[in-house]
């Protein structure tokens, strides 16, 4: 027995087209909608739906001014965050790609200022910049108070360290030593019976 020919409506010949110019493959496309591969690649040869047959966008055209208000100390700073992100999630060659930006846009700035300063002093520097030169890291350690003295660092009693239990510390619980109790005379501690 042979399979029936099968006429499918135009708006599902619609939806396959859109699906397939949206980046699905023709496999995909044809499973989704139940459709012949040779029928649809046909059909796309036919009426001109073959990726290569669309016209390529032109970048020039693109209206970038949208991206006139992006400070270049603004794209450092994301690229920095991208790294770092990057980095946390474990994808080294992001990061590598995010780090090497970031440098190189730290470098263009650097020679973007040192072009923009040259022959002037420190002072006209900071007056160019403007009058609040101040860096919010002064203004964070400002709130903090004064610094504790080396000395009072020094004199401070040490802070106790955590004993964080060993691997196999809860393989056998009964045949763990009870702890050491702490402020007890000498005589308690050898008073208590052994394991």
């Amino acid at each position: 027995m042979t399979d029936l020919y099968r006429i499918r409506p135009a708006d599902v010949w619609v939806q396959a087209r859109d699906d397939y110019l949206s980046g699905l493959s023709a496999e995909t496309v044809c499973r989704r909608h139940d459709l012949g591969l040779s029928a649809f690649r046909r059909r796309a040869r036919k009426f001109g739906w073959r990726r290569s047959d669309q016209v390529e966008p032109d970048l020039c055209a693109t209206d970038l001014s949208l991206y006139d208000d992006i400070q270049l100390e603004e794209q450092i700073q994301t690229a920095r965050l991208r790294f770092v992100q990057a980095l946390e999630i474990g994808k080294a060659i992001e990061a590598s790609r995010w780090r090497r930006l970031w440098l190189d846009l730290r470098e263009a700035a650097d020679i973007l200022h040192t072009e923009f300063y040259a022959g002037m002093s420190s002072e006209e520097i900071a007056d160019s910049r403007g009058a609040d030169t101040s860096d919010e890291t002064e203004d964070e350690a400002m709130l903090l108070g004064p610094p504790a003295s080396s000395t009072a660092l020094l004199s401070a009693p040490p802070a106790p360290a955590l004993q964080a239990p060993g691997m196999y510390t809860n393989l056998h619980p009964e045949k763990l030593p009870a702890p050491d109790p702490v402020g007890t005379d000498p005589s308690a501690i050898s008073a208590r019976p052994g394991p």
